[in-house]
């Protein structure tokens, strides 16, 4: 039996309450989407393979004259979950951002297109802190779906809205330095580098000369 963080993902929501296929995949992307993304096809397939497994059974409801299958998790389910949340954690905390790996490229384009990606991650953010937001209204007046979990997904929220937080004043405060670089020298312009290492690092560091200039493209400036 090969099972993976799917798979438990599958299973948490299930200890949760029985399912349809069509409502767990609304589920799974109501409370994971924005850190533990799948495609949908994977969501529909999985409970049919933890059917196999004995973890999960598929009952067939009738509703007026249409059929509907349901998922709930079994006892050997609810151990199985268990046992991984008691296991340790198989891989450590992974980002995959398209806005940042443009940044790190952005030498090789254009500066209006560096501008353009970071206002892009400000618009695209932006719709994780409105529901963020929703979320905490649900919270703190009691009308959450699963209130009765409050006291752990409020970390979960905690973690969300600071992430798409540092996400939007990061994207701020690299369109406020590009705006000054034009009224910049490049020896400012590379001492404002510099102080953003500094400022980024647990550890102080001594005050070192500032290195030779660069442009936006990487090419030396006199």
């Amino acid at each position: 039996m090969h099972l993976t963080s799917t798979s438990y993902a599958i299973l948490g929501h299930l200890a949760m309450q029985p399912w349809t296929m069509y409502d767990l995949a609304t589920q799974m992307r109501r409370n994971v989407h924005f850190f533990f993304p799948r495609a949908e096809s994977q969501v529909y397939a999985e409970p049919k393979r933890l059917v196999e497994f004995g973890l999960v059974e598929a009952d067939t409801e009738m509703t007026g004259k249409r059929s509907r299958t349901v998922y709930r998790i079994t006892e050997a389910g609810r151990e199985e979950l268990r046992r991984w949340l008691a296991s340790p954690v198989s891989k450590g905390p992974q980002l995959e951002f398209e806005g940042l790996m443009r940044v790190f490229l952005s030498p090789f384009g254009e500066r209006a297109d560096l501008e353009n990606t970071l206002r892009q991650v400000r618009e695209e953010i932006d719709g994780l802190l409105v529901l963020a937001e929703r979320i905490s209204d649900e919270y703190t007046t009691g009308t959450a779906p699963f209130q009765r979990y409050m006291l752990i997904r409020s970390m979960v929220h905690d973690f969300l809205f600071s992430f798409g937080d540092l996400v939007d004043k990061w994207a701020e405060r690299s369109l406020a330095r590009m705006a000054k670089w034009d009224e910049q020298t490049p020896e400012e312009r590379t001492r404002a580098a510099v102080d953003m290492y500094i400022s980024g690092s647990r550890r102080k560091r001594p005050n070192l000369p500032t290195p030779p200039p660069h442009d936006f493209h990487g090419r030396p400036e006199e």
